[in-house]
């Protein structure tokens, strides 16, 4: 169909053509009957037989069309014309924030209301259970009277709507379009790019990275490659506010670094409550309250031409002198922020330089961001990626050394008894593969380590000890290396030893969710339960939900919370019945135990060994049974499957000593000499390792 100025569809008028995109066209009409110019999106001519781009069309009119707000783009009707669905749409004259940029800084008053009407749109979508998902510049356009119009709600998902585009599948989807997602991915949150659901955090985090570009006039993740970019989101801190602007008002730095949390947890939870602190910022910045920039010298030539930016923001101070002391003071603690908590960046970086050129560097390093993840659709996701990097090139050691460990991986968590045995070998196999290309590889050190640590080779610990180490002495930015280091010797009771290699990765990589969980483990094994089950509750359920719903019930079983702890428990078996390994099916036999019902824990604790054997980590199912049988009173079991634990790689002293669903226990001679060894075993490994 041509769409020439005059051309009639039913009652509007095409004027002409006014924007187009990788998933739309938009055209000036006339509405002959209302007599008012609108606006009217059609799907692209190479679109208009895909069926999923014809949904996504008709999503963004049902979506938008929900929302009545004076800052959302509305919608008139959907319709088709000779076989072309299309949405009518109120006309919005003005600029999009992305040109409103680039054109001259905005001014601090601006920029605060311009944040201010975005956050208003987004609370009134989300209160209508509608995720935009595509906030950006682009899709923000600015009236000349200053009003905000919210558009494109294309990619927008109606929570709990079931027709809604599958998140993996969208994301897929959009990762494929080179032209489009190159506009969107820098402001994708780090779910959206791993394909995980979405709720309205995702869109405070793409709120963020827009708030933090208004502000500064830089974007706060940058790349060469969309492959780069993404593992830059995923990894990396944005450089602090104050390198890249002027003054600004207080309070707003600590907003917007908020907003760009990696987990969804840590950041605001809605945009109600975001609002509430930009508020505060707003009145602050009218009262004159405002900090400098790193950049800026400790003095206040605040009103030269060269700096006229900076002025704006600095003429909100009244006081020429109290406003060279605030610089000089914010200058000084500033650059000491600086210093401590943005360092330079934290990926390891030696693999990646030396392999850049490889034909599959963009595939790798796409997968290297879940290779390592306990996730069971992120291993899936990491090991085709990886399969197809070194299939592309097979020199490329680091892919190889990636894919064994997404192998091992598999293997550990999630395959059947039945493929374990040639996922293991595979991954042997694949780390030999990239010492042999690379004998200096940090990467394969690392996974030779993880490797030898598993159930079938008994846990030789002080030997994948060696590997870290090993590993860390190659590339001591190593994250992972760092992080098992510290789960090994948690492992074994040096906890103390644990927490220092597990916080080390986390300054590396503060996006490493899993180290963080395990510093909540750290602390459960200390008995400092609620510690635990603070940190607990800042990992999302997905990243493992058998460690996580295991460890969080636990805690709360131990603090006497037990109907929370049940309540989590059942929800867990409920959501993910087979529970690999046992893991909450054992927490379940803990509570039955503590409750008295005693032929209902033996029967849970049989179901836990049934499904746990064979499992990387059933030594933790293993103890909390013994943990049901010693508060059954039954020493014989417990003390069992205590040696079985102890032998099965997890000899934890200080949990065995400190743990107090053991109690019934420490007046039996067996256990006192079982305790013995255990701490002349754990004391060796502190003069040791």
């Amino acid at each position: 169909m041509t769409l020439t100025s005059g051309v009639h569809l039913g009652r509007y008028e095409i004027r002409s053509k006014i924007g187009a995109g990788g998933m739309g066209e938009v055209y000036l009409a006339q509405d002959t009957k209302l007599d008012r110019r609108v606006a009217i999106k059609f799907l692209p001519e190479s679109l208009v037989a895909d069926e999923q781009a014809r949904k996504r069309l008709v999503r963004e009119a049902r979506a938008a069309a929900k929302l009545d707000h004076p800052n959302i783009c509305s919608i008139y009707e959907v319709s088709e014309e000779d076989g072309r669905s299309f949405i009518v749409m109120q006309y919005i004259e003005g600029e999009t924030l992305d040109v409103r940029m680039k054109r001259k800084p905005l001014e601090p008053s601006e920029s605060l209301s311009i944040a201010t009407q975005i956050a208003d749109a987004l609370a009134e979508a989300h209160a209508h259970g509608i995720v935009h998902r595509d906030i950006k510049p682009s899709n923000i356009m600015i009236t000349p009277r200053g009003k905000v119009k919210v558009l494109d709600f294309g990619l927008a998902k109606i929570i709990g709507d079931h027709a809604a585009i599958d998140a993996e599948a969208e994301t897929a989807m959009f990762l494929t379009q080179t032209g489009v997602v190159m506009g969107t991915a820098p402001y994708m949150s780090p779910e959206q790019l791993r394909a995980e659901p979405l709720d309205g955090r995702s869109d405070i985090f793409s709120y963020g990275t827009v708030l933090y570009e208004i502000i500064s006039g830089q974007a706060p993740f940058k790349a060469r490659s969309l492959a780069e970019l993404t593992s830059v989101i995923l990894m990396r801190d944005p450089p602090p506010l104050r390198t890249h602007s002027g003054t600004m008002p207080a309070g707003l730095e600590p907003l917007i670094l908020k907003c760009l949390q990696k987990e969804p947890a840590r950041r605001y939870q809605t945009m109600v409550e975001l609002l509430v602190d930009l508020d505060r910022v707003s009145r602050e910045c009218e009262s004159g309250n405002v900090v400098p920039s790193i950049n800026e010298a400790p003095t206040v030539a605040i009103d030269t031409a060269a700096s006229k930016r900076r002025a704006n923001w600095s003429g909100l101070v009244k006081s020429r002198s109290a406003s060279a002391f605030i610089v000089f003071v914010m200058f000084a603690l500033a650059l000491i922020g600086y210093m401590r908590f943005f360092r330079s960046p934290t990926i390891s970086n030696k693999s990646i330089v030396r392999y850049e050129s490889s034909p599959a560097y963009d595939v790798y390093l796409r997968a290297r961001v879940i290779a390592g993840s306990e996730n069971r659709e992120n291993n899936e996701n990491a090991i085709k990626l990886l399969e197809q990097a070194v299939k592309i090139d097979s020199n490329l050691a680091p892919a190889w050394a990636d894919l064994a460990q997404a192998y091992r991986m598999k293997a550990f968590y999630f395959a059947p008894d039945s493929d374990k045995k040639k996922l293991n070998e595979d991954a042997k196999v694949d780390v030999e593969k990239a010492l042999a290309l690379n004998p200096d590889l940090a990467e394969a050190h690392f996974v030779r380590g993880v490797l030898l640590w598993t159930h079938d080779n008994r846990f030789p610990h002080e030997q994948a000890i060696q590997s870290f180490k090993h590993a860390i002495a190659l590339d001591p930015n190593l994250d992972e290396a760092h992080h098992q280091l510290g789960a090994v010797y948690m492992h074994i009771g040096l906890l103390d030893k644990a927490e220092e290699e597990i916080k080390k990765a986390l300054a590396i990589n503060s996006a490493n969710t899993m180290a963080r969980f395990r510093l909540g483990v750290v602390d459960l094994y200390r008995a400092r339960y609620d510690d635990a089950l603070s940190v607990f509750k800042t990992v999302p359920r997905e990243a493992n939900p058998a460690q996580v719903d295991r460890t969080s019930a636990t805690a709360l079983f131990q603090l006497g919370r037990t109907q929370e702890a049940s309540d989590l428990v059942e929800d867990y078996l409920k959501t993910y019945p087979t529970d690999e390994g046992g893991n909450v099916t054992s927490v379940k036999a803990m509570l039955l135990a503590k409750a008295g019902k005693e032929r209902e824990a033996e029967e849970t604790i049989q179901h836990a060994v049934d499904i746990g054997k064979g499992f990387g980590h059933f030594h933790h199912t293993t103890y909390n049974i013994a943990s049901a049988y010693a508060l059954l009173n039954k020493p014989d079991q417990a003390l069992k499957w205590l040696q079985y634990t102890a032998d099965d790689g997890f000899p934890c002293y200080p949990l065995f000593e400190n743990d107090a669903n053991l109690n019934s226990l420490r007046n039996d001679e067996r256990f006192i000499a079982f305790m013995v060894k255990l701490k002349q075993q754990w004391e060796h490994y502190q003069a040791t390792l």
